[in-house]
């Protein structure tokens, strides 16, 4: 079972180092020294969180937990017409194993019975694209990189 406790303070570390997971695969092909991954990633990660508190202000920030251990974070944003799904990711040793999964569908059952849709974007290349499909989110709009994705349990 997933639940979703606010972030706090004391979680940053932990955020980092998840974004880190979600990064350094890509970033390692570049032939940095460890140190300099380090710096550059720590600067994407903070640009990024200032860059989603002003675009979404209202938003939760969510660490996921799975039987009590930290699996993930989420943020989401609620509108009376939808729910944008902003980011969500797993600690790599928790991926692929129908957490995302139950997740999403627990989300999408929330939609549903508020007659929300669930929107969000997603790099068109990022493996989670066919996870999406397969729960029925369908491209709105995208373009070479990224895509907007939609669901819709009306």
């Amino acid at each position: 079972m997933v639940t979703i406790v606010d972030a706090k303070t004391e979680d940053q570390a932990f955020l980092y180092e998840l974004y880190r997971s979600t990064r350094i695969e890509e970033v390692s092909a570049w032939g940095w020294e460890e140190g300099e991954l380090d710096a550059f990633l720590r600067m994407q990660f903070d640009l990024r969180q200032r860059s989603y508190a002003l675009q979404y202000p209202l938003a939760q920030h969510g660490i996921l937990l799975h039987n009590g251990v930290k699996v993930g974070g989420i943020i989401l944003q609620e509108s009376p017409q939808d729910i944008r799904l902003i980011d969500l990711s797993l600690v790599p040793e928790y991926r692929n194993g129908g957490i995302g999964t139950a997740l999403l569908k627990g989300l999408q059952d929330k939609a549903a019975a508020h007659r929300k849709s669930i929107r969000l974007h997603v790099i068109r290349s990022n493996p989670v694209v066919s996870l999406y499909e397969r729960l029925g989110f369908r491209v709105a709009e995208g373009g070479e990189l990224y895509a907007a994705m939609e669901w819709s349990g009306n």
